[in-house]
């Protein structure tokens, strides 16, 4: 008897083992699930809900070489302070521990975050099981009931939408439902399915196509071999229209000229100066475009894109030649060789801003420049002296040139402003010419 009873014991705990993580939607409640890798907390290992859901809670999904996931990241922060600790944060990240503390360490706005943290989750949690994505930051609101009440980007975290989220008002807010296949998120996959589909592509010859934004697929720009079909595939996903005319013509950061701001401005010589200006958030004006060509170069699918561009735009682009502003890194005629190079065996990069001052340690020159000193330069920097190596300086933190400069000497570096004749695009109604 005291075997039959055993045998039954054991029955029912295997059928009432919990089940494996799955996707949580929204409107459904959110799994007490277990929680390991905690930083900022008094416990490594927590349940998800028991810990965090005494409050509306917000999971922010982010990892270290992620740009807007900082700032999102520095945003929430500080929207909970606003609003007096009235909600929880959650932090996660795929990132290990040691990264984690030496990367905020060496970022002043993350030093004081002290927002718990669960790190390597998808490898010790169920977490990115019960939310999964393929793009960060990604952004899960739960009510205090447990109950997911929206899965968002980033741009939906506002003050507007907080002050709903603590009255538990709603969140009528546009779900992230990221494409978790890359083959489709990531550009592999042809539009033209037919042909690619029953003949692998073989008689294609030529197709270019152009939509609206699509919410489920990152910003790209890719340049494909379509491989039976001895041609190229430029795939372009969720661009401005100033951002299509740089690829068109391959004018990339120093040699495009132009900024965002400046080309709006400049359309005040059409007459609907503002029917292509962009909005990150609404995606309005912005397009996925695609080309194809059989047996091309990219400089002729590329003219083929410029004509593309100008008929669905109705304008004319061109190139001309402009005087621009640049500023111009080189080396002091009389300095020592290389005194700039790297000392000791640092074996990681890293910028840090520290007072007043920007720590550059281990970094090559062409990063330097192209981020522009890692201050807001007025104009972008030509690197003239090459990349010698890895180097460290410290320069202070200002857009006064005439400071960075007196800097910039003492290690027998030099940066001076300079006008110089480049190429530009120039944009104009189609119907004026």
């Amino acid at each position: 008897m005291k075997n039959k009873i055993l045998i039954l014991i054991i029955i029912f705990h295997q059928l009432y083992q919990p089940s494996h993580a799955q996707k949580v939607n929204i409107g459904e409640r959110c799994p007490d699930t277990k929680i390991n890798g905690l930083m900022n907390y008094r416990s490594k290992e927590a349940k998800l809900l028991s810990a965090f859901n005494d409050k509306p809670l917000i999971i922010d999904f982010w990892f270290i070489r992620c740009a807007p996931c900082i700032s999102t990241m520095i945003q929430l922060d500080s929207l909970q302070k606003k609003y007096n600790n009235q909600f929880n944060l959650l932090m996660v990240t795929s990132e290990k521990e040691e990264d984690i503390k030496k990367f905020f360490s060496h970022n002043e706005k993350l030093k004081k975050l002290q927002q718990p943290i669960v790190y390597t989750a998808h490898l010790t949690s169920d977490l990115k099981k019960l939310f999964p994505h393929s793009g960060e930051p990604h952004e899960v609101w739960i009510g205090k009931n447990g109950i997911v009440k929206a899965i968002t980007s980033n741009l939906e975290i506002t003050t507007e939408n907080i002050k709903k989220f603590l009255k538990g008002d709603t969140l009528n807010l546009p779900e992230k439902m990221d494409i978790l296949d890359s083959k489709y998120a990531m550009g592999g996959q042809p539009l033209l399915m037919n042909d690619e589909e029953r003949s692998g592509g073989k008689r294609k010859l030529y197709y270019s196509w152009m939509g609206a934004a699509d919410p489920h697929v990152p910003s790209l720009s890719a340049t494909r071999s379509a491989g039976g079909s001895n041609g190229i595939r430029l795939i372009f996903q969720n661009l401005d229209f100033i951002g299509l005319y740089k690829e068109a013509y391959s004018l990339f950061r120093s040699k495009w000229q132009i900024d965002h701001n400046e080309m709006i401005k400049s359309f005040s010589q059409f007459k609907d100066s503002l029917r292509l200006q962009s909005n990150a958030q609404t995606r309005k004006n912005w397009f996925c475009y695609e080309i194809f060509l059989h047996d091309s170069s990219v400089s002729a699918i590329k003219k083929l894109m410029q004509r593309d561009l100008d008929n669905f735009f109705k304008l004319k682009s061109c190139i001309k030649q402009r005087e621009v502003q640049y500023y111009v890194l080189s080396k002091l005629k009389n300095s020592s060789d290389n005194a700039f190079l790297t000392k000791g065996n640092i074996k990681d990069g890293f910028i840090e801003n520290k007072g007043d001052s920007i720590v550059i340690k281990n970094t090559y020159l062409d990063y330097i420049a192209e981020n522009r000193l890692y201050n807001e330069l007025q104009y972008e920097v030509i690197n003239e002296i090459g990349n010698p190596g890895p180097v460290d300086i410290v320069i202070p933190q200002t857009n006064d040139i005439q400071k960075i400069k007196h800097a910039l000497n003492k290690y027998g570096l030099d940066i001076n402003q300079e006008t110089r004749t480049e190429n530009v695009v120039i944009l104009q109604d189609a119907e004026d010419l």
